[in-house]
């Protein structure tokens, strides 16, 4: 199937880095030499991109980087024997002699029993939708400089110093297969960060920096709002004494750059489909099971527009929303081709890029929002924290979701529905499963929250995620005192 829809739609070749036509071409003769050199089926997956990136620190840009590069994979079958071969030259010889390099190493490879064939084309119709915006395309680095001196002035006239990073990019995926599928999508992004930074007082130590952190996402790079960006990172960056508060559990409000973060990890290992059939997630044997409140409704969504919507895998299967978690009940994971015949199931279009050992990960997470304002959130909490973000994230026990990081540019002490003081930076050790048990409640707002520049895949993840108000939040003490 060929997606090849109206300007600013899917397929858009005038738009593409490469454009559909030689993208197609491209693949075409990458089969075309798989097959002459004996594979029996073959894949190839195209990725290209065009993108820029501003990068300025205390208040000064100091790097501007341009890139073009495309990553080509060529998987090929002889039997169940199957190897992969990666490059990023795109000219004709070179995909003749990639996809030659695949089917001849496929004859050394060991067979896998669990290689199911290449898919077929889908019998559901693709997702058409808009992922490619003219605004975003043409957006240069004088551009990005104008957005990020408008923040640095604001910042200045607060005596505040501005870090972080502005990217726009133009992004490609073609699938083509051997089997029949033929699939091209065309993709813009924007990602903007701020940190602000001010100097604060301290008569015993003498100054200290406080700082705020504040991130907008989009393919529409004009929806990003980067004045109330700035304005958010430094409303985080208060200029009172820091407290200490003591180990203990905490009634926290989560927002949402630490939701997204503890959701990516409840993907990773809980939600996918290979842990699930190899026992090592903690939701194996466990669907239809009813774990969390009934405010927890998880997806995965690539059609909602305020995320990274895309409409097919690395394997060019249709991608549709999937509930992972019903009103607090496990009712499914993610699953390729691979995993979901191994489980008697139906891919859910949830392939990486081959060879994949990660297994199929849900990367358009959206957890659904409920009906408490910020207001209504701080209320609830007698004593506890206001969390921003956590920083320095790392797995204790996969199998648990339990994780062990600290946080980071603006952690608050609330007192009676009031915020009253900053707190030093905490470290906090706490299972992804617990958080999700423990939620009273959850906000009435969702906020795109990306993995930002540096990413091959970023066109394709995201999370949407909503404040949360947890009980009993794991705080071990503080991060300088544990560092």
């Amino acid at each position: 199937m060929v997606l090849d829809k109206r300007p600013g739609r899917l397929g858009l070749a005038e738009g593409a880095v490469l454009g559909m036509e030689k993208a197609f071409s491209l693949a075409e003769t990458a089969l075309e030499a798989a097959r002459a050199a004996g594979a029996d089926e073959a894949e190839v997956v195209l990725l290209a991109e065009d993108s820029g990136l501003t990068r300025y620190a205390a208040n000064r840009i100091h790097q501007n980087v341009s890139e073009r590069n495309a990553e080509i994979r060529v998987r090929a079958a002889r039997g169940r024997r199957v190897a992969v071969a990666s490059g990023n030259q795109t000219t004709t010889e070179a995909m003749r002699d990639l996809a030659t390099r695949a089917a001849t190493m496929a004859i050394h490879a060991p067979e896998d029993v669990d290689f199911p064939g290449l898919p077929e084309p889908a019998k559901t119709p693709y997702l058409d939708q808009t992922t490619y915006y003219d605004a975003t395309a043409e957006l240069d680095a004088p551009g990005r400089a104008q957005v990020v001196r408008e923040i640095v002035e604001l910042l200045r006239g607060a005596d505040a110093r501005g870090y972080g990073v502005m990217t726009n990019a133009v992004t490609e995926a073609a699938v083509v297969n051997s089997r029949g599928i033929r699939v091209h999508q065309s993709y813009t992004d924007a990602w903007l960060s701020v940190i602000a930074s001010r100097d604060r007082p301290d008569t015993r130590t003498g100054a200290r920096t406080a700082t705020g952190f504040a991130t907008s996402g989009h393919r529409d790079w004009t929806e990003l709002d980067p004045e109330s960006v700035a304005l958010r990172a430094l409303a985080k960056a208060s200029l009172e004494p820091p407290r200490r508060v003591a180990a203990g559990r905490y009634t926290v409000i989560l927002e949402e750059e630490a939701v997204a973060e503890l959701l990516s990890f409840l993907a990773y290992s809980a939600l996918n489909g290979l842990d699930m059939l190899e026992g090592r997630s903690l939701y194996a044997g466990r669907l239809g099971e009813r774990r969390y409140p009934a405010g927890i409704t998880l997806r995965d969504d690539p059609t909602d527009a305020l995320g990274a919507n895309a409409s097919f895998d690395f394997e060019g299967v249709p991608k549709s929303p999937l509930i992972l978690i019903r009103e607090g009940a496990l009712e499914q994971a993610a699953w390729d081709t691979a995993t979901a015949r191994r489980a008697g199931r139906t891919s859910t279009g949830h392939a990486l890029p081959a060879p994949n050992p990660l297994g199929p990960i849900p990367l358009n997470l959206k957890l659904s929002p409920g009906h408490a304002g910020r207001a209504q959130l701080l209320s609830q909490v007698q004593r506890g924290l206001v969390i921003t973000r956590f920083h320095y994230v790392n797995e204790v026990d996969p199998a648990k979701t339990l994780l062990t990081g600290m946080t980071r540019d603006g952690t608050f002490l609330v007192e009676d529905g009031r915020v009253v003081a900053p707190v030093q930076d905490l470290r906090w050790v706490e299972s992804v499963d617990a958080v999700l048990k423990q939620v009273v409640a959850v906000g009435d707002t969702l906020k795109l929250v990306s993995e930002g520049p540096g990413y091959g895949i970023r066109y394709f993840t995201g999370t949407l995620a909503p404040p949360l108000l947890v009980e009993g939040f794991t705080i071990t003490g503080s991060a300088e005192e544990q560092a």
